[in-house]
């Protein structure tokens, strides 16, 4: 008996048994689609986070007081001309933040207000849609201009008309000089949600009662000359801190430095590691429909041990009985892990439409899933087809 017959004898076979076949196919169905839908979401979570620390910038640390070792810990005007010396750096910013109303007409928002120098801007990546950022000379001259966030923008100017229009933050008034292109989602307060002013304004005029002192900085962003200095940077960056501080040797740091290259690294890493935790709880639910496969070839063994006695009785070899039910094992498994791979590609594109998570079903994912379902096929087909060829012919024709 050629290859293709007995593919066609296995069709026939599952064919005539067709509620139970689709039962057993069920177990390998729901297994693969499971795989394919939890590593797809997997990998798209991983994407969604590198996508929003890269969009913060990898090459820079940010510095922030750390209460934690003192309550009087801050930053401040000092410390950012002392990190200016830093050679491995090519650029220190400072920023003051806080929340605050801001009011524009009969609107009204809560928004991340974020004192900061125009070369915060090119520092992360923000680029202006209309109007114009504010520049150092409005800094340096306390104007009261404001750049607003995308989304803010939106909610403030529903008419999509907010450049040379005053905005109320804090009951100050601000004249809106320009309106950041979109920048999606981030770690911390989202540049979309966030309005943007000189930082003498800010912390003159906004948040002049906080308690690190009129001229504190909230945070310090670093940009390196190259990501390879990160190390010898932050070392340099707390050397600085320390001499600026006072601290003794004995005494801890009272200022955290954020490493976002690190940072993106460990968060893939952990990505890494669920998306495979993900998978395994799929492989589970494929070795039960294995386990299920095995069962029912099992019973058509048994239910076919007198065709078997027939076949090996005119001369059909025990390594032709093997390839039969083994084939059939396959049949039903690559079957239904085709099947399979479309559910879980359908249940990903549905899950990317509700625009909470983006899951990447990779081509990789589909070769996996495809080839686990068949190595299930063998793996559990290979025993019954090995019990099917050791069938004696006089005890199988005599089997009722």
């Amino acid at each position: 008996m050629n290859l293709l017959e007995i593919f066609r004898t296995a069709i026939e076979s599952l064919s005539a048994n067709k509620l139970r076949t689709a039962l057993t196919m069920l177990g390998v169905i729901i297994g693969v689609g499971s795989v394919v839908t939890l590593l797809a979401i997997g990998t798209g979570v991983g994407n969604n986070i590198t996508s929003r620390i890269q969009s913060n910038g990898t090459n820079i640390l940010t510095i922030q007081p750390d209460n934690r070792a003192s309550s009087t810990a801050r930053l401040t005007a000092k410390d950012v001309e002392a990190l200016a010396e830093v050679p491995q750096l090519k650029a220190v910013v400072p920023s003051v933040t806080g929340n605050s109303r801001v009011v524009a007409g009969l609107e009204s928002q809560s928004a991340s207000i974020n004192g900061t120098l125009p070369s915060y801007f090119e520092a992360r990546s923000l680029t202006i849609n209309d109007g114009d950022l504010f520049t150092a000379d409005d800094s340096d001259a306390r104007k009261r201009v404001a750049v607003l966030g995308a989304t803010i923008a939106e909610e403030l100017f529903p008419d999509g008309d907010a450049i040379g229009e005053t905005i109320l933050i804090a009951n100050v008034p601000f004249k809106v000089s320009g309106v950041l292109k979109a920048s999606g989602t981030s770690f911390g307060a989202s540049p979309d949600d966030s309005v943007f002013v000189p930082l003498a304004v800010a912390q003159e005029k906004l948040f002049p009662q906080r308690n690190g002192g009129l001229y504190s900085i909230s945070s310090i962003i670093a940009v390196l000359r190259s990501e390879d200095e990160s190390a010898a940077a932050q070392t340099a960056i707390s050397a600085v801190l320390r001499e600026q501080h006072g601290l003794e040797a004995s005494q801890a740091d009272d200022f955290r430095i954020f490493n976002q290259a690190q940072l993106a690294e460990t968060l893939n890493s952990v990505s890494a590691t669920l998306t495979a935790f993900l998978g395994a709880i799929g492989a589970i639910s494929l070795i039960v429909g294995g386990i299920g496969i095995m069962n029912i070839m099992l019973v058509s063994v048994t239910e076919r041990t007198r065709e078997i006695g027939v076949r090996k009785a005119i001369g059909a070899r025990r390594g032709s009985i093997r390839l039969q039910f083994l084939i059939e094992a396959l049949t039903v498994t690559v079957i239904a892990g085709l099947i399979g791979i479309g559910i879980g590609v359908g249940i990903s594109a549905l899950v990317a439409s509700t625009g909470a998570i983006t899951p990447e079903v990779s081509m990789t994912t589909i070769a996996i899933a495809f080839a686990v379902s068949v190595l299930i096929g063998v793996i559990f087909g290979l025993y019954p087809a090995w019990r099917a060829s050791l069938l004696s012919p006089v005890e199988a024709l005599r089997y009722e």
